[in-house]
């Protein structure tokens, strides 16, 4: 029986653990695979990280000094633990001091699993403490992406940066698991004529909204039964609070919350950080069968085929123009959410790239 460590930089709390690792478990283990799952940080430390965009400077700091310590002492027992396994996945994994290039004395295969352009600082902040957090970052994952036999990434960026370091590269888009995000149905969802334009995300990708701050203003003069719903948003206030729904996420009523959504949106710069995100929203969107209206990048372009499965747009007017285009016409709503999620099922379910994830292990195994 094949055995995998899988070791992640956050708990389920975080995002890319639960789509890149956990999502696959029960596939796994019903495909013969033995597996534990440890993660760098503590459950506390991962629900700092995501409220983190939202801390002061001092308390920043703190929390880097915690995340450094917790990364350091939690690398010496999944060293140890290392040699009882076939395969040592990392998801994001990295650790300070060089520590990676240990796991290369236990001999075992070691792939790294690349979602985000985490080589980027992750924030527009220019302080002596995010420059040095650049630099430790970036050091920290060249030492695990260079003692990788193979990498896996989820898009053309992020494998052009990657191939520096290894050229055994493969590429998975998502995944989404597509039997929990379902569309809820036409007849199911009646609400006479309120229209919801439906947001998803965390305190950290919250500041993208404000992209669409005189777009909201335009659409809600023009439309006023059109309302805005947003989960897992930090502090967002730019007009009457009676057109906003706001919604904590929970994991539990999170795919409820999003069949509520008539349109999805995901806004984002087109820049080098956002270069390397294949936004999991848009993918949860076109899952549940609704129309993705989103930024235009190069990444976002591997997916959506503007007007067909989806919108890519570019500026406001755009936003404005398309939003507006989908208010007023139910059957073009339908018709996009169902090619989106034609899309998704062929391209990003957990379902479809499970053996291609076994085939990796497989291949990577018998060398």
């Amino acid at each position: 029986m094949m055995k995998v460590l899988f070791v992640v930089s956050g708990t389920a709390r975080v995002a890319a653990s639960r789509y890149r690792v956990y999502q696959y478990l029960p596939i796994l283990k019903g495909s013969g695979v033995s597996f534990d799952v440890v993660s760098t940080i503590s459950d506390l430390a991962t629900s700092l990280s995501i409220r983190s965009p939202e801390f002061n400077q001092a308390a920043r700091f703190l929390y880097y000094i915690l995340i450094f310590v917790e990364r350091f002492f939690r690398f010496w027992p999944i060293f140890i633990r290392a040699r009882r396994y076939d395969i040592i996945f990392l998801q994001r994994a990295t650790f300070p001091f060089g520590q990676a290039r240990l796991l290369k004395l236990v001999k075992k295969v070691i792939i790294f699993d690349i979602d985000d352009a985490i080589f980027l600082p992750d924030t527009q902040e220019r302080t002596a403490i995010t420059a040095y957090k650049a630099f430790i970052k970036q050091k920290e994952l060249r030492d695990s992406l260079s003692v990788s036999d193979c990498i896996i990434v989820e898009n053309e960026y992020i494998k052009t940066y990657c191939s520096r370091y290894c050229s055994n590269i493969h590429k998975i888009p998502g995944p989404i698991d597509t039997e929990r995000y379902y569309p809820l149905g036409p007849s199911l969802k009646e609400r006479g004529d309120t229209v919801i334009i439906g947001w998803i995300g965390s305190p950290a990708t919250t500041s993208y909204l404000r992209i669409l701050d005189r777009v909201f203003k335009e659409i809600f003069s023009m439309f006023p039964m059109v309302r805005l719903m947003l989960i897992g948003a930090g502090r967002y206030e730019c007009f009457d609070r009676t057109k906003v729904i706001k919604r904590s996420w929970r994991y539990d009523t999170e795919v409820e919350d999003l069949q509520k959504f008539d349109i999805g949106i995901m806004p984002m710069p087109d820049d080098e950080w956002t270069k390397g995100k294949l936004g999991c929203k848009m993918l949860q969107y076109m899952a549940i069968g609704v129309p993705s209206v989103v930024s235009f990048t190069s990444t976002n372009e591997e997916v959506i085929r503007n007007g067909s499965n989806g919108f890519l747009v570019r500026s406001d007017r755009e936003w404005a123009e398309t939003l507006s285009v989908l208010i007023k016409d139910r059957p073009l709503r339908e018709r996009i959410g169902k090619a989106g999620r034609e899309t998704v099922l062929e391209l990003c379910s957990v379902r479809k790239n499970a053996p291609r994830l076994m085939e990796i292990f497989r291949n990577e195994i018998s060398k």
